[in-house]
This record gives C-alpha cells, sequence and structure tokens, in this order.
C-alpha cells in the first residue's frame, strides 16, 4: 500500500492497487492515524481497482474503534471497478459519523467529487 499526504488540500491518498491484502493495508495504515488523528478530518481517496479479497467487515470495525469523529464532515471516496462496494460503503456512513464514504470511477473522479462537494459547501455559507 502507499500512501500520499496532500496537507495543501486536506486530502490522504491511499492506493491499494499493488495487490495488497486488506489485513497488510491495515496494519500500515492503523500507525499513520495514530501519528497523524488530524486525518479522520481530510477527505479521502481510497484507490482500489479491486477489492481485496481477504476484506472484512471485522477490519473495518477495528478502524472503527479507532475513529475520532471529524472537525468538519469528511467523505471518502472509493475509486474501484467493484460493482457492490457501494453497498459496503453505505455501511461505513454509520460506523464513522461525519464521513460519507463514496463510490467513483477512478482516482481523478474522486478528485473532482471532493471540490464538487466543497465548492457546495463554499456556496452554502
Amino acid at each position: 500500500m502507499r500512501h500520499r499526504f496532500y496537507a495543501a488540500e486536506q486530502i490522504l491518498h491511499l492506493d491499494l492497487n499493488s495487490g495488497v491484502t486488506a489485513a497488510r493495508a491495515l496494519e500500515q495504515v492503523i500507525p499513520v492515524l495514530e501519528a497523524h488523528p488530524e486525518l479522520w478530518s481530510w477527505d479521502w481517496i481510497v484507490d482500489t481497482r479491486v477489492v481485496p479479497t481477504d476484506a472484512s467487515v471485522d477490519q473495518i470495525a477495528r478502524l472503527a474503534e479507532m475513529f475520532q469523529r471529524p472537525a468538519r464532515s469528511a467523505i471518502t471516496a472509493f475509486a474501484t471497478d467493484d460493482r457492490f462496494l457501494h453497498l459496503w460503503a453505505r455501511v461505513m456512513d454509520f460506523q464513522f459519523p461525519g464521513r460519507q464514504h463514496l463510490v467513483v470511477s477512478s482516482a481523478g473522479a474522486a478528485v473532482q467529487l471532493i471540490g464538487r462537494r466543497r465548492a457546495t459547501k463554499m456556496n452554502r455559507i
């Protein structure tokens, strides 16, 4: 798993396309979240063309246990070809209050989605 911080934009990009297992990705991301709790308030792009076959409800529950409610509403955009991930994403909305989980077709589409949602929020002020 690779990750990248875009501090100016407050976006965390997680790239799971290297064939990493879900267990290994979780093992790698937990120390990052512990070292940088502010990331819970950032928007996330999780780039995973194919969801790892070992992904489980227990792994998401483990993340939910350490979850810190974001200071502002945030989104996680899953860039994937998995046509069923939107169902799991909806459940995650309840596990992570204040964070919405959406599915898009690519990392580029995720960046555009985040930009549109931020622009909409700015127009409401």
